[in-house]
């Protein structure tokens, strides 16, 4: 896997082979742990098999205007918020898959939501109980989605809360200046906030390759003061470790962190075009080398931890609970 700037290493409790893995992460969880690597795995899988869901639906015209999955990004969407504590929060810049299988929110909600439908399962807790990671509505732009995030942060600071929001955007904002006014205002408050970065110029026609840079993104971090790290987009344990080093240094009072997470997706926004109506530029490495299931099944076997019987029975299970949620509808 991809080496990280940070290196830290917390006693974990043994794992219990005898249930499946959670959704989440404790906040001291160890990337040595067989249960973490497991936990990572299962929210990687579980994230692939919904987007491809809803992937299908889309495409047969069952969804109107929804936001697309992109397939081949799930290491940094995962990584960004499956690390989060109760009363922590997440941002995105649009809607991810991910933060609701980390939630735990029930599919039968998920599907309602991009069917754009109010529909409730008997005996299922309502919307505001749904988990206790707070997911940030998105806002009308970039610019509101990042202010209203580090005003969040700045909200914990003021009350003296011990939680930390996660602002992930889309590739190339830090370059292109949407963040000056929340990088500004998090330096400045030493704010309990992770800025993330997803820069992936082959699926955006106007990503960082646009900018016509020669620095790393990270590298706009140090004009606010604090550190910025470049992570491995497609390793989730990488953009795990990477993660969690952050919000531990946020939570501790430190202030915030900007991480750029390199992905290569090899399913870019499902063939759609750009917004000036152009094709999106499509991958051009062969699917494997890029897949982040692929390297995390590598990664597993590597330390004698992969079964495909177990791998299958995930999968067999979540696409038993996801037919039956679609049916619902």
């Amino acid at each position: 896997m991809s080496p990280t700037k940070f290196q830290r290493t917390v006693p974990y409790p043994a794992p219990d082979s005898s249930h499946a893995p959670a959704s989440s992460l404790a906040g001291d969880a160890s990337p040595s742990s067989p249960d973490v690597l497991r936990t990572l795995y299962s929210a990687l899988l579980k994230t692939r098999l919904l987007e491809e869901q809803v992937l299908s639906l889309l495409r047969s015209g069952r969804i109107p205007g929804t936001a697309v999955p992109i397939l081949g990004g799930e290491a940094t969407e995962v990584g960004a918020c499956i690390g989060l504590q109760p009363d922590d929060s997440f941002s995105s810049t649009f809607p991810k898959l991910a933060s609701c299988v980390v939630r735990d929110t029930p599919l039968l909600r998920v599907f309602a939501q991009l069917f754009h439908r109010e529909k409730q399962a008997p005996g299922e807790p309502s919307p505001d109980v749904i988990g206790s990671l707070h997911v940030v509505p998105q806002t009308a732009s970039v610019t509101g989605q990042l202010d209203v995030a580090t005003g969040i942060a700045l909200a914990y600071r003021q009350l003296a809360k011990p939680n930390v929001v996660v602002a992930l955007a889309d590739d190339g904002l830090a370059a292109l200046g949407f963040w000056h006014e929340a990088a500004s205002l998090a330096s400045r408050n030493r704010l309990p906030i992770v800025f993330m970065v997803e820069n992936c110029a082959q699926s955006h026609a106007h990503g960082s390759s646009g900018v016509h840079s020669a620095d790393d993104l990270r590298d706009r971090a140090e004009a606010y003061g604090f550190p910025g790290i470049t992570v491995d987009g497609n390793d989730i344990v990488a953009v795990w470790r990477v993660t969690q080093e952050s919000i531990h240094r946020a939570r501790s009072g430190a202030g915030p962190t900007l991480i750029e997470c390199r992905t290569w997706r090899w399913h870019a926004e499902a063939d759609a075009q750009s917004p000036n109506g152009s094709p999106r530029r499509r991958a051009s490495k062969p699917q494997w080398q890029t897949d982040p299931l692929h390297h995390m099944e590598h990664y597993m076997k590597k330390r004698s931890l992969w079964k495909q019987a177990w791998k299958d029975g995930l999968v067999e299970d979540y696409r038993t609970a996801l037919r039956a949620a679609v049916a619902l509808l």
